[in-house]
């Protein structure tokens, strides 16, 4: 009997001793797969955190330009740097930093320099609550003025070519040997290819129609046509940004609700130096607020003058100086409107593109030049649809640039793009490098 017992108990201690070993190699099992679970979730929510942190540090980018770029403007005008918080450059030569907290782990600190283009760092921060730490990233970011007007034509969305034989090319009012005293004209040697066109969204469609220049489309735009068509380069990679119109603060400007106001009418016109009979004649500097603009507009030499257009249309412009380089007349227009047309009673004449300018206001929406009008001047309205319908027979039309919502054309328009206006027009401040450090 105990060589029996002796017997059974070494079986129940091997049982036993089985047992243990598995519960031990099945615990290390769970213990090993814990550890894994734990350490591949350390290492997702680290990776999401370096992400975050890198979108941190980019929406601090994005106020420094926020703060460097006021809108489109006709001229560029100083921007008060300290302002929104930035303070005063340190000794080292940097405003801010201005520091945000973002979400309930993330923020970002960011300064730039105090240089002519300045240089962005900003740094992201991120934390991560299970591993208690904080993950930054840091980028540099280089910045340079782009002009308004850098290409004969441009649409936030579609450009449509209809009509018999626009087409795109270039010259410089500035250069005597792009131009003939500061005018387009289509002599030989006097034509350069820098008639670019963009569209950012949408479709260009350039009919049966050449373009002497690059095109640029954005990354969902798409060219209508064959690309033969184009002289130059057509780029998908177009990103730019098409600031809406800053208005100008027109306290104390003249609320201008007759043209009577302006001089002795003659026949309900205004006799000008030209020997011409206009609506509106401006001898004077003046900056005018005007709640119905209608019939024509003369500007005489090397005055300057801003109208803040509330409604209405202007059938015919001369802005005295016919294109000369020593003449500074200057026509602004501020259109708050939601529908202007131009040109139904005779051209629209700047002399020189950069003499003329169109501002539309957010509150512009559509802007149509009919009738066989020709126009030397600027358009800048990003968020109107613009038709030009009509067209002269011969190939001085739109001289200048042009940038509209959407451009829609029904005849007969060439577009020649003054390269003079690339030092003209303000955008603000826009990337050119981007780097990590």
């Amino acid at each position: 009997m105990k060589f029996k017992a002796c017997k059974e108990n070494r079986e129940q201690g091997s049982t036993l001793a089985v047992t243990v070993i598995t519960s031990a190699l099945v615990l290390i099992g769970i213990g090993s797969y814990l550890l894994l679970v734990q350490t591949q979730h350390r290492s997702v929510s680290r990776s999401q955190a370096w992400n975050a942190a890198m979108t941190m540090a980019e929406s601090g980018v994005e106020e420094a330009l926020a703060h460097l770029n006021p809108g489109a403007l006709d001229t560029m005008q100083p921007v008060d740097r300290t302002a929104d918080g930035w303070g005063p450059p340190s000794a080292a030569g940097f405003y801010g930093p201005v520091s945000r907290v973002v979400t309930n782990t993330g923020s970002y600190s960011v300064v730039f320099s105090d240089t002519t283009f300045p240089t962005i760092y900003a740094t992201g921060y991120v934390t991560v609550p299970s591993m208690s730490v904080t993950l930054t990233r840091t980028v540099a970011v280089l910045t340079t003025n782009l002009p308004l007007y850098n290409v004969a034509f441009a649409a936030r969305t579609n450009i449509d070519l209809n009509g018999n034989g626009p087409s795109a090319n270039s010259f410089n009012s500035a250069d005597p040997n792009l131009s003939y005293l500061g005018r387009y004209t289509n002599a030989p040697g006097k034509t350069s290819t820098n008639g670019d066109v963009a569209v950012l969204y949408g479709t260009l469609d350039l009919g049966n129609h050449n373009i002497l220049g690059d095109v640029y489309l954005g990354p969902t735009a798409s060219l209508n046509k064959g690309t033969n068509q184009v002289t130059g380069s057509i780029n998908n990679d177009y990103n730019y940004d098409y600031p809406d119109v800053v208005p100008p603060n027109t306290s104390g400007w003249i609320q201008l609700n007759s043209p009577g106001l302006l001089g002795t009418l003659i026949g309900g016109l205004l006799p000008a130096p030209d020997g011409n009979s206009y609506t509106y004649v401006f001898r004077n500097d003046g900056d005018y607020v005007v709640p119905s603009l209608s019939g024509s507009i003369y500007v005489c030499t090397n005055v300057h003058v801003r109208l803040f257009v509330q409604a209405g249309s202007a059938d015919r412009v001369l802005v005295a100086g016919n294109g000369a380089t020593n003449v500074t007349s200057k026509l602004t227009l501020y259109v708050n409107s939601p529908s202007f047309s131009l040109g139904s009673g005779g051209s629209i004449d700047g002399g020189r593109a950069a003499n003329l300018a169109y501002f539309g206001l957010p509150n512009n929406k559509s802007i149509t030049l009919s009738g066989n009008a020709n126009f030397t001047g600027t358009i800048y309205a990003p968020d109107a649809d613009l038709t030009l319908s009509g067209g002269g027979s011969n190939d001085y039309d739109i001289v200048g640039s042009v940038v509209a919502k959407s451009i829609k054309i029904n005849g007969h328009f060439s577009f020649h793009y003054d390269e003079d206006l690339r030092i003209k027009g303000y955008r603000g401040y826009t990337a050119t490098h981007w780097s990590e450090i």
